[in-house]
């Protein structure tokens, strides 16, 4: 499966499938034209399923260049990387330290289930957060109720 994404008003949604370059210069371009639409930094949410692929090395790398741009246009940053046990918890403690060096204080969060964005966001932002969900839940694109 490729990455598929939508954008609402302040917000984008990404669910991440084999990580492609030509995909995250898509889903690049949607954030940063989300951040313009609004006047203002947005809401990126980020969906990666147990059976994703792990990203390789020129995509990793692609991603650390990029990251400046996802920085300026986002007010938060969510990583939604599913999965249970040791072993996932593993992946997100070590996705959280890698990335929270780089970003604003409580911007950057990495959450097993999509369930948890909306309670690590402001309160001004959670009805961007519920309009993005609920959008996302529509196409089909999230596994658990939020």
């Amino acid at each position: 499966m490729a990455c598929e994404f939508i954008s609402t008003l302040g917000g984008v949604f990404a669910l991440w499938g084999e990580p492609k370059i030509s995909d995250l210069e898509r889903v690049k371009a949607a954030v940063e034209a989300a951040a313009a639409s609004c006047g203002h930094p947005i809401v990126y949410v980020t969906r990666v399923p147990v059976e994703a692929p792990a990203p390789d090395a020129q995509f990793r790398a692609r991603l650390e260049q990029a990251m400046p741009s996802f920085v300026k246009a986002c007010a938060t940053y969510h990583v939604v990387l599913e999965g249970d046990g040791f072993g996932a918890a593993m992946k997100r403690g070590i996705l959280t330290g890698m990335f929270q060096l780089s970003w604003r204080r409580k911007t950057f969060f990495v959450h097993a289930q999509v369930a948890e964005v909306a309670s690590s966001v402001a309160l001004e932002q959670r009805a961007v957060v519920t309009r993005l969900l609920d959008a996302a839940d529509v196409r089909g694109l999230l596994t658990d109720s939020i």
